[in-house]
């Protein structure tokens, strides 16, 4: 039966709106797309413009965004600092406000916002696309299908592969990488603060879509057991206000959640991989970098060509 293309004319808020086939399939384009050479030149979305509303800092969603539209031969606008804009000086324009009036300037829109439920409220007032690119404590969907999709890469497929999970499990990646891995029949262990704990009810969730949840007391602990490693920092501000200047001694990650070479030299399998959405404090240890286990830049390379499947799918008709 031939698959239909759930994306089309639609927004991509949440990695609730898939399904295991769905996810599997842009995966399986996302595999052809990373063959294509960089000089490869591809006019599939030519005349199609992309707007950035990007409301909180970013480096690698927000470029990585643009560069796929700019590789499928479209355009980008938009603004990087709302104090740039009337969105963000003394009148604070409304998030429905400037909805619809970029709305009238492309034709998908990416936003990043520090409100939990932002990108939804967005979607509600916009008359063309939205992708959600990380709304406060809410879901990051592009993020995690890069992130499952270099592990399935890594490890042929992502069916009963075991996760530890450290950090803060509140996070959006968090949230979106359980949400899609909920699907797999996956084993996660958690590795975390006691304040730093994950959704209760996205737990419940996950044990009832037939998924086993832990909690562990270290990595060192946890390593040993898993395939893949997926951290986020413990030491950070408020993450639904965005990182300001950092202060003049930052505090130091507690050693239960940090990841070294010299941990990933003890009893860890030799296939492990080490995910990271980026940027990192000193939970990750820069002397991973050069070792078989680092998945992190293969999967700010990967994003580009998430992010190509997913306008194509969005935009193209």
């Amino acid at each position: 039966m031939p698959y239909r293309n759930t994306l089309q004319g639609t927004d991509l808020l949440s990695m609730r709106q898939f399904e295991r086939t769905d996810l599997e399939d842009i995966f399986d384009h996302v595999q052809k797309a990373t063959k294509r050479s960089r000089k490869e030149s591809l006019r599939i979305l030519d005349g199609r413009i992309l707007v950035s509303a990007f409301y909180q800092n970013s480096t690698r969603t927000r470029l990585s965004h643009e560069s796929a539209m700019l590789r499928l031969g479209g355009r980008v606008t938009g603004f990087a600092d709302p104090a740039s804009t009337r969105a963000g000086d003394y009148f604070q324009e409304s998030l429905g406000d400037i909805a619809t009036m970029l709305s009238n300037y492309g034709d998908v829109i990416v936003i990043r916002h520090p409100q939990t439920g932002a990108a939804n409220e967005f979607a509600a007032h916009a008359e063309i696309p939205v992708i959600n690119a990380g709304d406060g404590w809410g879901e990051h969907p592009t993020q995690a299908l890069a992130d499952l999709y270099t592990a399935r890469e890594h490890h042929g497929g992502l069916q009963g592969t075991t996760w530890a999970l450290s950090g803060d499990l509140r996070m959006r990646t968090m949230r979106s990488v359980m949400l899609g891995l909920r699907h797999y029949g996956c084993t996660f262990l958690m590795v975390h603060p006691d304040e730093m704990s994950p959704d209760p009810e996205l737990v419940r969730e996950l044990r009832s879509s037939g998924c086993d949840v832990q909690r562990m007391a270290s990595l060192e602990e946890a390593l040993p057991l898993s395939d893949v490693a997926y951290l986020e920092p413990v030491v950070q501000p408020d993450y639904a206000v965005g990182r300001d200047l950092p202060p003049d001694t930052k505090p130091c990650t507690p050693p239960a959640y940090k990841v070294t070479r010299g941990l990933l030299e003890q009893a860890v399998r030799p296939d492990l991989l080490v995910l990271h959405s980026l940027p990192r404090q000193d939970e990750l240890s820069t002397d991973v970098d050069p070792t078989p286990h680092n998945g992190y830049w293969r999967e700010a390379a990967s994003g580009v060509h998430v992010k190509m499947v997913l306008l194509e799918r969005m935009l193209w008709s």
